[in-house]
């Protein structure tokens, strides 16, 4: 009998940084973590044992945010460094991609980038069964999925609906802009009780007209909005300036599906 084989993932790399002349302890520590998973990633095979399962999730990097806007929240994402959507929406002018704010925090902060984008090549790569997700540590109630990133194909999309079915206590709130891959993967997945999907506008003021019925899956529709442009034409805006949880603990906007379907934020 012919075994199946899959294509090799060693091609994929970690961009290395330098910090005076030497790698830094977290590039050096993601680094080695990376070579481990891509070793089990290239076997030759369709599916893993439950240790190789459980090394590849366990090398997860899940974000319990402890201060700034997504205080008390959880989030897990991957890259934009290493998203071809990503990185062609930066270079079209009116996109609010070209503010990303993601691809700039990513270039300073120390080891997230590596992590993130090691997470993308995990999730891209590899369809997890959704009892070995509930390995990941998420401490706070709530789960963000994608703060600094996008999803770049279905199967990344599914292995994230498998995280939230991992964690149904929790309440859980997906960022895309790439809504036929959701599409696609709702339909193969179904979509937790648990989930609101928040669809982000590609263009700075400009809200995207969605066909709900094609897309029941939308719960909210994110709009960024430049000073002037609100004013003159008196946009409500219903997000920023504050915490995340602090809608949250009121039950409104994008954590829940009861609310404003349109969220507005000014531009950072």
């Amino acid at each position: 009998m012919k075994s199946e084989t899959r294509k090799p993932i060693a091609t994929e790399t970690i961009e290395l940084e330098y910090t005076n002349g030497l790698y830094s302890w977290y590039t050096k520590t993601v680094y080695n973590l990376y070579i481990s998973v891509i070793a089990i990633l290239n076997l030759c095979r369709k599916t893993y044992s439950a240790i190789q399962y459980y090394t590849i999730v366990s090398a997860l990097w899940i974000v319990n945010h402890m201060d700034n806007k997504l205080e008390g929240i959880c989030s897990i994402s991957s890259s934009v460094h290493d998203n071809c959507f990503c990185k062609a929406r930066q270079k079209i002018k009116d996109c609010i991609c070209s503010h990303c704010y993601a691809a700039a925090q990513q270039s300073y902060q120390t080891g997230l980038k590596e992590h993130n984008i090691l997470n993308g090549i995990i999730l891209r790569n590899v369809l997890i069964p959704v009892k070995y997700f509930k390995l990941l540590r998420i401490i706070f109630p709530y789960l963000r999925i994608e703060s600094f990133g996008d999803v770049a194909n279905v199967t990344q999309a599914r292995n994230y609906i498998r995280i939230i079915k991992a964690f149904p206590d929790k309440r859980c709130a997906i960022w895309s802009k790439n809504i036929l891959i959701w599409k696609e993967a709702f339909e193969k997945e179904g979509k937790p009780k648990n989930t609101t999907f928040v669809y982000s506008s590609g263009k700075v003021n400009c809200t995207d007209t969605i066909d709900f019925e094609e897309y029941p899956f939308v719960n909210h529709i994110f709009t960024v909005f430049d000073k002037k442009y609100a004013k003159e034409h008196n946009i409500k805006i219903n997000c920023g300036g504050k915490k995340c949880l602090e809608c949250i603990l009121k039950k409104i906007n994008c954590y829940f599906r009861n609310t404003d379907i349109y969220i507005n934020e000014l531009l950072k």
